[in-house]
């Protein structure tokens, strides 16, 4: 009963009540009855809990391979969308960060999908290098005789077994992969070891010699004493925390009459320096000093004369603990670039120079500094400039070796950053030049694999040259979108900072730098001829063969090379990972580039953020170097952070903060259970991945929560879908509420498809969460009144289907993507006419929310309608509290405002269905004042202002009687069927 037909409606009630009491003589109208088996109440197969294990049984095939199939069948060729796979190193277990990684490139590639464009993702993986060689060999070297049985060891042997390794540790990484729902063609992954992927690697090379970028040169490369081999910059990690031992060294300057007349007598001066690598003094070559500097001369009781930087005299006081005296000032730096020096260490060794350096500033040091072109990488530039070649008297292993200076022998043998140093150190005392040794902690490179120190050697390597083509490479860049967008600053001062590419490694298991050597002059003899000649001959008889043991390389060499005066050798190097890596475009352009041709080769490269320096480096070098078109191979470059603990530090085995992504998903965590793959993907999705990504109990349990609400969602929606038969009422036929609820559907696709094209995942899912918490506490409330209680047929509860129907669609579109597998069970649960007989929500694809639904007059008149809502639930607390009501049902609203305001008619336009929108059972619409002691108990709430006029809220007893049935107070007599249940009855 709604209003002033109150008379009428009770008649009528009344007449029903009797037609229906002749049908059915053996029901009475009274609470002795139950009428639950004539409730609608939702029934789905959906379960309540999810079985995490029949889950992945019954989905994951599925949800990933069948749906992968499918779009490469169905969807058009000219739509394909490729990201590219940066392959992770097959040398490990599994960790989060490969799941961070795998999830987020999944959720970008089925985005694609449910928007109708194919995709291509071909998972990949990087098998060369020195971690897989020395795990290997670690392996061999266990126990007693192990070292020895290392040396006896073949190179065709050591790559053998690390083969094995890397197909090991990919099976492995593959089966954890894909238990993540993550999608791609898994039967053909690519993987740098094939020998497919070799011959276009070498084929790339071929290119950058032909285009003169690949060169063998003699120069300082970072160097590993624990792998015995060069690294690049990008293999380096650095440490904070190292201490070096320091020293401050004085080199006898010559007395020339410049120096004298500065000193103003004939005692000796000394150039004071100080280095962080005490190690590197017997390869002193020069000394550097900043011409737009000034100097001056000091003198000190113990040291004597000494030149340093103005800039630096009262800072060394404090560090030295001496007293100076100034003997002559505001000396210029450029005037002493005439000057020459002795070698402390090197008796009747030729005078060397004093170099002009902008690189030596007055922040640090003496404002002097040491060169060991052998042993810097700025040293040996400035040294080439003045024609002073490098020098590095140490090993392999990082040992002093037999070239060391005449009278330095007892370094011979010696480790450079241990023994040796002290050696050298000791020399320095014994020559009186050491003036301080001092401790000292700063930023220092560590190999990132043996994560023990590095050093700078000179040694023979081959390099490739950024110089030519880093302008190119830049340029390119400039045209490719980066998220974040700080990523396009790291990536372009990354390339800008390099001239040249260390590319070579003193390694057996990786691809081989196609060079032979003359056996008695040592020059190589490379070549684009003779490199295809063994591109062509690796075809035939194998990558391996290169490695064994020949007498004879004859069938290596191209015909115009081979003489009868000439013997060859092989050459032992192999490419460094990053060029193996790198070159992975090639297998995008053998496949798709006719069907890319205009476009980037790839849409989106994504990875770690540490592949700024790495991958997507190596990528954009070797891309630019082959095609010499100042494009990038990529349009647009996302990067992810680190996954850290709930302390905010990076995860760690050492720590022993590590979770195991199958903690997540299969065990459970300590005070948590197992959350299957869905609770790991959406933590991922969850996260801002920008960023790093902190993992703990609580956050799960936070992410376990949010899943469980989605669950309980599809679960209810299904529920009330019990029966649709799919035919979907017109938008003009619908209630209000309906409309505004898809109104509400329409912001949420709207704004999820601009959070998904701009790869904010984590705001898609703070979107449907939003979505979920106000369906649940409106639309959800609201409409389950007539979804339980009217007719199957009716119009009201068809149209609330229609809008679940809608939900449904929506929200399997939406989040598919993000927890395929959740989705895939709902829409396995699904009625057929809601699915329309498709195995996978991905078939339909994105369901797109039209535009009729955007009612901008319903919006802002429901908007207004939400005052007053709040205000009814305030005073419904009011009852509540003072026992008057359980159940809102229980009340009845009655609201007033002035016959000639907006706001009265506003609430005349929706007083038939403001008993549905406030959930009360009966709401009345007055202009006037209202008589409070008509009704048994009432409630005042506060007034508010809408629409320009006041509006009163009152909550008060209700005038019917409780419908044993709806539960609604609008049964004109105790006991009975209100008229809306005494007519769905009949």
């Amino acid at each position: 009963m709604r209003g002033s037909h109150w008379v009428l409606d009770n008649v009528l009630i009344a007449i029903r009540q009797l037609r229906y009491a002749k049908i059915y003589p053996s029901r009475r109208w009274n609470h002795d009855h139950s009428y639950a088996d004539t409730i609608l109440m939702p029934k789905t197969t959906f379960p309540v809990r999810t079985d995490n294990n029949k889950v992945q049984q019954n989905y994951l095939s599925v949800a990933s391979d069948d749906v992968y199939a499918w779009q490469k069948s169905n969807l058009p060729e000219e739509s394909l969308f490729v990201l590219h796979d940066g392959p992770p190193y097959a040398n490990a277990d599994v960790h989060l960060g490969h799941s961070v990684n795998r999830i987020i490139k999944d959720m970008i590639v089925r985005y694609q999908v449910m928007r109708g464009r194919r995709v291509s993702y071909i998972p990949g993986w990087d098998c060369h290098g020195l971690p897989i060689e020395l795990k290997v060999l670690e392996q061999v070297g266990k126990g007693k005789g192990g070292r020895d049985r290392v040396a006896k060891l073949k190179p065709t042997e050591v790559r053998a077994m690390a083969r094995e390794h890397a197909q090991s540790t990919i099976a492995n990484h593959m089966r954890n992969f894909r238990e993540w729902a993550t999608m791609g063609e898994w039967d053909n992954p690519y993987k740098t070891m094939n020998p497919q992927y070799e011959i276009r690697q070498l084929g790339v090379f071929k290119e950058m010699l032909k285009a003169g970028l690949i060169y063998r040169r003699v120069r300082p490369v970072f160097w590993s004493c624990e792998s015995y081999t060069a690294l690049a910059e990008a293999e380096l990690e650095y440490t904070d925390a190292h201490e070096s031992t320091s020293v401050y060294v004085k080199f006898r300057l010559e007395a020339t009459d410049a120096l004298l007349k500065l000193v103003g007598s004939n005692e000796l001066v000394h150039a004071l320096i100080w280095t962080t690598t005490p190690w590197t003094i017997p390869s002193n070559k020069a000394i550097a000093v900043n011409p737009e500097m000034t100097y001056c001369i000091v003198n000190n009781s113990e040291y004597g004369n000494l030149l340093i930087a103005e800039a630096r005299k009262d800072i060394l006081e404090q560090e030295l603990g001496a007293e100076f005296t100034l003997v002559a000032q505001s000396i210029p730096g450029g005037i002493l670039t005439s000057q020459k020096y002795t070698h402390p260490l090197l008796n009747g060794s030729s005078p060397k120079p004093v170099l002009s350096a902008d690189f030596v500033t007055p922040d640090s040091g003496t404002g002097l500094v040491h060169l060991a072109p052998g042993h810097g990488m700025e040293d040996y530039l400035l040294c080439m400039k003045h024609g002073i070649d490098p020098y590095s008297p140490v090993n392999d292993y990082g040992k002093f070796d037999a070239t060391v200076p005449a009278g330095l022998e007892a370094l011979t043998g010696k480790a450079v950053l241990k023994e040796g140093q002290s050696k050298v150190i000791e020399f320095l005392t014994d020559s009186d030049a050491l003036v301080a040794v001092k401790k000292y902690v700063h930023k220092y490179p560590y190999d990132w694999r043996s994560k023990k120190p590095v050093i700078i050697r000179s040694t023979a390597q081959w390099f490739a040259d950024v110089d030519s083509i880093k302008e190119d490479a830049l340029a390119g860049l400039k045209m490719v979108d980066f998220l974040p967008e700080a990523g396009r600053h790291r990536l372009s001062s990354f390339t800008s900072a390099r001239s040249e590419w260390c590319i070579s490694r003193q390694r057996s298991w990786g691809v081989p730098i196609p060079a032979l050597f003359d056996a008695e002059t040592g020059d190589a003899l490379l070549t684009e001829r003779n490199v295809e000649h063994i591109i062509e001959e690796i075809e035939k008889v194998g990558v391996d063969r290169w490695f064994e043991e020949e007498p004879d390389v004859a069938h290596w060499i191209a015909p115009e090379y081979r003489t009868d005066d000439k013997v060859y050798i092989k050459g032992k190097d192999t490419m460094d990972v990053w060029f193996d890596s790198g070159t992975s475009w090639t297998l995008i352009e053998e496949k798709f580039g006719a069907i890319r041709k205009g476009k980037p080769l790839v849409d989106v490269y994504m990875e770690g953020s540490d592949q700024h320096r790495g991958w997507f480096q190596s990528s954009l070098l070797t891309y630019t170097a082959f095609h010499k078109n100042g494009r990038a191979p990529f349009a647009r470059v996302i990067t992810h952070g680190f996954t850290l603990d709930e302390q905010g530090k990076k995860m760690s085995k050492s720590i022993g903060n590590v979770i195991q992504p199958s903690a997540i998903t299969t065990t459970g965590l300590k005070k948590l259970p197992p959350i299957g793959v869905s609770g790991l993907r959406l933590w991922v999705a969850q996260a801002e991945y920008t960023t790093d990504i902190v993992v703990s109990e609580e956050v799960m349990r936070r992410v376990a929560d949010a899943l469980g609400k989605l669950r309980r969602t599809f679960r209810y929606i299904l529920g009330n879908l019990d029966g649709f038969d799919g035919e979907l009422v017109a938008y003009d036929e619908l209630r209000p509420a309906d409309k505004f609820a898809l109104g509400q559907l329409y912001e949420l696709e709207r704004s999820s498809v601009g959070y998904y094209d701009r790869y904010a995942f984590n705001r898609v899912i703070q979107a449907v969460n939003k979505h979920v918490a106000e369906l649940s506490a409106s639309y959800f409330s609201t409409s389950k009144d007539r979804l339980y209680t009217d007719k199957t047929t009716s119009l009201s509860r068809r149209s609330a289907q229609t809008v679940l129907a809608h939900i449904f669609k929506t929200y399997s579109a939406i989040l598919s993507p993000i927890i395929p597998l959740l989705a895939q069970e709902a829409w396995h649960h699904a009625p057929s006419s809601v699915t329309a007989g498709q195995f996978s929500p991905f078939v339909p694809g994105w369901f797109v929310a039209p535009q009729q639904w955007n009612d901008a007059v319903l919006k802002e008149e429901f908007g207004v309608l939400a005052k007053v809502q709040d205000e009814v639930k305030s005073t419904m607390e009011l009852a509540r509290k003072e026992k008057k009501i359980g159940s809102s049902l229980e009340a009845e609203v009655i609201l007033t405002a002035p016959e000639d305001s907006d706001s009265f008619q506003l609430l005349k336009k929706y007083e038939y269905h403001l008993p549905e929108l406030l959930v009360a059972s009966e709401t009345n619409i007055k202009n006037g004042p209202v008589d409070l002691s008509a009704y048994k108990w009432s409630f005042t709430g506060n007034q508010i202002e809408i629409l320009g006029a006041n509006v009163n809220v009152y909550v008060v007893s209700p005038s019917g009687h409780k419908c044993p049935r709806c539960w609604q107070f609008t049964a004109p007599v105790e006991g009975g069927l209100c008229g809306r249940c005494a007519e769905v009855l009949l």
